[in-house]
């Protein structure tokens, strides 16, 4: 993961967001009973969050990659994904969904983001944790200033103090971050953890894409070190180094895929565990 700095939010989405959730708020306060219950539900609007005008700027600040695994095109198209569910919410990954979600957040531009649809509808999807239940929004007055989420959050918080990486593998630096890479499926298949025959299909691919990019650098890494502890280069050794060392320099650059990990690598010199 790397941090996503946003630029403002469109207007657009600003304007009718917020014409759209006063709306909503006013619905469920009339109905609440209902909407608590599951009785209702809240559908929002595509047109409103995944606007042409707000996927362009999200993906813009994304470097057009997942917000959570660094990927570009090795997992499926990519989604406006709601940090916290919009319709519903589960508190386990097995849980049951509980209404409502936080629909009052549908179009709040700090909740939008780009994420794969592995990552959001295969692993994410409603599930929310938060370190407190007793926080919970939709128990206090839909307020979301006492939650803490579980899951790293790709704009307020910084991703590196989080997850690291030994060679292509994420690890946890803290438990928060072992707990998204687990939750989001981009780690590896750990015997004591349960996944589906699908989550562990894509988690398997995703994993030997990751590798082949990290060996691929490695390599290159290798040979930079080689020609630079030679004495007198020839012109062809010269250019060959030369490119080397922009492929590694442009490999760590945010618009890169799975950067955060080559960015580790390079400061570790490509250690072996």
């Amino acid at each position: 993961m790397i941090k996503i700095i946003k630029p403002d939010a469109p207007q657009n989405l600003i304007t009718r967001g917020q014409a759209q959730t006063n709306l909503d708020l006013k619905d469920y306060n009339n109905k609440t009973e209902q909407y608590n219950s599951g009785e209702l539900k809240f559908e929002a609007s595509t047109a409103i969050y995944n606007s042409d005008i707000v996927r362009q700027t999200l993906e813009l600040a994304h470097h057009n990659k997942c917000c959570y695994c660094e990927t570009k095109d090795v997992r499926s198209n990519k989604d406006v994904e709601h940090f916290r569910p919009k319709r519903a919410y589960s508190e386990s990954l097995d849980g049951k969904s509980k209404y409502p979600g936080y629909f009052w957040l549908a179009y709040d531009w700090e909740n939008l983001f780009l994420a794969c649809q592995v990552c959001n509808q295969i692993f994410k999807n409603d599930f929310f944790p938060i370190q407190n239940e007793n926080f919970r929004a939709q128990t206090n007055d839909l307020s979301i200033e006492n939650e803490q989420s579980v899951l790293i959050h790709p704009s307020k918080d910084n991703p590196e103090e989080h997850i690291g990486y030994r060679e292509h593998l994420p690890y946890g630096i803290t438990e928060r971050g072992s707990k998204t890479i687990y939750f989001l499926g981009f780690g590896k298949i750990d015997e004591d953890k349960k996944y589906s025959v699908k989550q562990e299909s894509r988690i398997k691919l995703l994993v030997e894409e990751r590798e082949k990019y990290y060996r691929e650098k490695e390599l290159l890494y290798k040979l930079i070190l080689i020609f630079e502890s030679k004495d007198g280069l020839n012109f062809d050794e010269t250019e060959l180094l030369e490119k080397a060392k922009k492929t590694i320099a442009m490999a760590q650059n945010n618009d890169s895929e799975w950067s955060s990990m080559i960015k580790c690598a390079v400061k570790n010199e490509f250690k072996q565990y």
